[in-house]
């Protein structure tokens, strides 16, 4: 229980819950084991709760009329899978496969719509949350917009920073669990300007030592104010 509690508030929109609500959230939590390439929902599938992920990891992608795949983000261990479909009755708006055997936890969407419509607090909490992601959503389409690759992969990795990151005397470590072919996905692109974009940020300073996937980073915020043309 400690540990799905713990999962829970991971999850951006139920940080701000309090212990007691999670853990009648947590009790109702039911947990799934299954193999790679296991699809948890479809574009358009009626949204019937969110996973979370314990181990393994899941690609959230869209697909074109034409059959082309977008990759919108890959989560890995201690990760959401769609929360927020969650609240509007709605489909979802992508669809989510395993990428490899994966152990999830699964939160019916009606155990948390009863706590959403009978306890205020967890209402305030998950507005807040929600105002934070939108502000964020701003962030992110202005760099996809108006900004070149460098830029957007600057902030998704202070995105990553600030989630899986550990600060140290020196800056953020970070260990990367994405592909190149997979950031490339991320931020519309290609693998080869990925490359190029990498290079870009070391010359900056932005990254100051890459082995494989372990990263030494600038602190975030500075990365996401270089990536918003606020300088270095």
């Amino acid at each position: 229980m400690p540990d799905v509690i713990a999962l829970l508030r991971g999850a951006p929109i139920f940080a701000d819950l309090s212990e007691a609500v999670l853990s009648r959230l947590a009790a109702r939590c039911v947990p799934r084991t299954v193999g790679e390439g296991f699809s948890l929902f479809r574009s358009g599938d009626s949204c019937q709760g969110t996973y979370f992920v314990l181990e393994g990891r899941v690609r959230i992608y869209r697909t074109s009329a034409s059959g082309q795949e977008q990759t919108l983000a890959v989560e890995g261990a201690g990760r959401p899978v769609a929360e927020l479909p969650m609240f509007d009755g709605g489909t979802y708006p992508a669809s989510a496969v395993t990428t490899m055997p994966a152990r999830l936890i699964y939160l019916p969407r009606a155990e948390f719509e009863h706590a959403f419509r009978t306890d205020p607090d967890v209402a305030a909490a998950v507005v807040r949350a929600l105002g934070r992601r939108l502000r964020h959503l701003v962030q992110l389409v202005e760099t996809v917009a108006f900004r070149d690759v460098a830029a957007r992969l600057a902030m998704i990795l202070a995105d990553y920073a600030d989630r899986d990151g550990t600060i140290t005397a020196d800056g953020v470590a970070l260990v990367l669990e994405r592909t190149q072919d997979e950031l490339a996905a991320e931020i519309g692109t290609a693998r080869e300007s990925v490359s190029r974009a990498f290079k870009q940020l070391q010359a900056k300073g932005l990254l100051r030592e890459r082995k494989g996937s372990r990263l030494l980073l600038v602190p975030a915020d500075r990365l996401r104010g270089w990536a918003r043309g606020d300088g270095t």
